[in-house]
Formats: C-alpha cells, sequence, structure tokens
C-alpha cells in the first residue's frame, strides 16, 4: 500500500479547530437566536465502517469526550487507532452553531445573541447535529480523507416549514495524513454546512 498514514496514528490527539470566519450580519432580515444545538450523533464501540463515530478504549458512553470527538485515525489495514479530539472547551456543537449561524447570515437573516436588541422577539431556531465526523478510506495509490456532517433544523420560519435537514460532505485524496490534514478536512465539512444552510434556505425563500 503506497498511501501511509503520517504523524503520530497510535494515540489520542487533542488539537484545537480554527474558529470560522465570523460573517457580519446584514443591516436588515427577520431576526433568528440559535436557542439550542443538541450533539445527536450516535457512536459505535466498534463499527464496521469507519465513517461510523467511535473512540478508543470504548469511551463512547462519555459525553465530555464524544463531545469533543471529530475523528478516528487508522492504521495501514484500516485498523482503528487513535482518536482526535477538540481541546476541552470547545465541542461540536458550538463549532456547529457557528456555522449554522453564519449559514443564516449569509441567506440574510440577522443571527442575535444574548443581550442584543430584539433578542427576545426573534423567531427561535433549534438544532440537532446528527452527524459531523472525519475518516479515512485506504487505498491502493492514496488515502481518501472524508468528512461528512448533516443537521436537522427547527424554527417558525416560512423557509425551515416542518423542519430542514442540512447534509454536507467534503473529501480529499493525499499520499499521507498528517494531523493538520484532519482539522483540515474537518474545518471544510463544518464550513461546507454553513454554505449548505444559506443555500437551502434562499432557495426555500424563492418565490414559487
Amino acid at each position: 500500500m503506497a498511501a501511509v498514514l503520517g504523524g503520530c496514528a497510535v494515540g489520542r490527539s487533542v488539537v484545537p479547530l480554527d474558529q470560522a470566519q465570523a460573517i457580519q450580519n446584514p443591516v436588515s432580515g427577520i431576526a433568528v437566536k440559535i436557542k439550542s444545538v443538541e450533539d445527536a450523533r450516535v457512536f459505535e464501540a466498534a463499527p464496521k465502517d469507519p465513517s461510523t463515530p467511535s473512540l478508543q478504549d470504548g469511551e463512547i458512553g462519555n459525553s465530555a469526550i464524544t463531545a469533543r470527538a471529530i475523528a478516528r485515525k487508522r492504521g495501514g489495514f484500516g485498523k482503528a487507532l487513535g482518536d482526535i479530539l477538540l481541546p476541552e472547551g470547545q465541542t461540536v456543537a458550538a463549532v456547529m452553531e457557528d456555522s449554522i449561524g453564519n449559514g443564516f447570515r449569509k441567506a440574510g437573516y440577522r443571527v442575535l445573541q444574548p443581550g442584543d436588541q430584539g433578542y427576545e422577539q426573534a423567531v427561535t431556531v433549534d438544532a440537532w447535529v446528527r452527524q459531523y465526523w472525519t475518516w479515512v478510506n485506504l487505498g491502493f495509490w492514496a488515502v481518501t480523507v472524508h468528512c461528512r456532517a448533516e443537521v436537522d433544523l427547527k424554527g417558525d420560519l416560512p423557509a425551515l416549514g416542518g423542519g430542514l435537514t442540512i447534509p454536507a460532505e467534503v473529501s480529499e485524496d493525499m499520499q499521507a495524513v498528517f494531523e493538520e490534514d484532519w482539522l483540515r478536512i474537518a474545518a471544510k465539512g463544518r464550513d461546507r454546512v454553513s454554505e449548505n444552510v444559506a443555500q437551502t434556505l434562499a432557495d426555500k425563500s424563492k418565490p414559487r
């Protein structure tokens, strides 16, 4: 197998994900508040598919760990090895909240925070993170690194209807995978969520 995993794949890595570039609120537009973002991902102890979230040492029942987990490294024959966690204080739910908020702003909505004028009157949006995971598929000539995300959105907005599911996926082939590559693909997946939220909201808002 020509493609190899670079860096320390055996142990756990704790690394920060660069914050997404904040999008400014538009001057006008419907005001919304993202009230809650729930990490609803399902982890398995020993999944057959590397795209299913898992953790070394079977810690899938520890929500303090799963809330920060974004990837699982693999050895030369696909053997599951160390996982990749965000540092304490940074969670997948918070990462997705920023991404979803940017998506709403790109679509012309004003996303308000507690303390902002009009916050109490803003339309409430709730979100559930169904997927956000980065993994590798090992090929003969290359390694393909994937990030797949999916969020559900609900709120009293015409564009949301009875609720929207926003999928997102990115992938990239490379010869060796280092720690920075995992983070780069994870960041691309996060940003794709923002783009897809914006595009879906814009499409749903078009006159029929």
